[in-house]
């Protein structure tokens, strides 16, 4: 049987086929969401150029998922049907899950290669969890019962925000004033990074000097000052919500860091000062000392998620 896997999020999807008991995809092609007016368009594309005729298909999707439909959280026009999708395309079966459930699905089966940790802490067979920015912050937890690994969706992402100083309270009012809830997504996503430099930029009465994530991640690669202090802050923050997202799912196997934006920032990674802002969550720091944090450098993770999703079910 030929699968047909997606990785769908508000800028790009990702698709390919997978049929091995590794779940690794192979004939991978991206689809920008801006070609294609539906969901459907796109998948059409990606089997056109490849003349692929699958049997079945799993889609994560960037977004919560209600049974056999979906909808992009940023790609409102975007719309996803499992059932129109089985008759358009001749699929025997289409499942639909959250694109972090495909991340957390895929942790068993990544290669040591794609894995690196920040700090000492080593993971376990115990429950873990998926998150991470990229166009949003998602996040899903991973339960094992027996040999069975089974996700656990969640919309994490948009828990409130909670500042921990007077400069990062000041960044959230600033913020509040044209969104009226600041959530974790809010500033410590794809979509947050530019909101994060430009309160930074009000702040310290400088002028906003780039808009757009990839620009502020290039800049800070080249250690430009301001776009170094706006990493620095986003990398804490998130490692701050990684830890709450630690203690939510009681993740002691570990916490993996997936999506698209914190590993473009690895190299400006501090472990020390990353598992400090991880670890602070009293009264329960011993327990958080004892949980890894992986940083996931897999750019299939997502499809061996979906892979497995169809093997070892939602």
């Amino acid at each position: 049987m030929t699968l047909l896997v997606g990785d769908i999020g508000g800028t790009n999807s990702r698709f390919g086929l997978a049929g091995g008991d590794d779940h690794r995809p192979y004939d991978m092609e991206i689809e920008r969401g801006d070609d294609h007016a539906t969901f459907e368009d796109a998948v059409a594309a990606y089997l056109e150029k490849r003349d692929a005729r699958p049997d079945r298909a799993v889609f994560a999707i960037a977004g919560p998922v209600a049974g056999r439909a979906a909808r992009l959280t940023n790609r409102g026009a975007w719309s996803f049907d499992a059932d129109a999708l089985e008759k358009r395309f001749g699929l025997q079966r289409v499942d639909l899950v959250n694109d972090f459930v495909a991340q957390a699905a895929s942790l068993p089966y990544l290669d040591a290669s794609e894995l690196a940790a920040i700090g000492d802490a080593q993971p376990t067979d115990a429950t873990k969890a998926a998150l991470g920015p990229g166009t949003g912050l998602g996040v899903a937890g991973l339960m094992r019962d027996g040999e069975r690994w089974i996700p656990i969706p969640s919309e994490g992402g948009h828990i409130e925000l909670a500042a921990t100083n007077e400069r990062e309270a000041a960044i959230v009012a600033i913020v509040r004033r044209s969104i009226d809830r600041v959530s974790a997504e809010t500033l410590n996503s794809g979509i947050g990074m530019p909101r994060l430099h430009a309160a930074l930029a009000e702040l310290d009465g400088r002028a906003v000097d780039h808009t757009e994530t990839p620009k502020i991640v290039a800049a800070a690669q080249a250690g430009e000052p301001a776009a170094v202090e706006t990493a620095t802050l986003f990398l804490t923050m998130f490692a701050r919500f990684a830890g709450d997202m630690a203690l939510v799912f009681g993740a002691r196997g570990g916490v993996y860091v997936c999506g698209g934006v914190v590993p473009r920032l690895k190299a400006l990674i501090d472990p020390a000062a990353f598992r400090a802002a991880f670890e602070a969550k009293s009264p329960h720091e011993a327990m958080m000392r004892e949980i890894a944090t992986i940083l996931v450098s897999s750019d299939v993770s997502g499809l061996i998620g979906c892979a497995a999703t169809a093997r070892n079910g939602p």
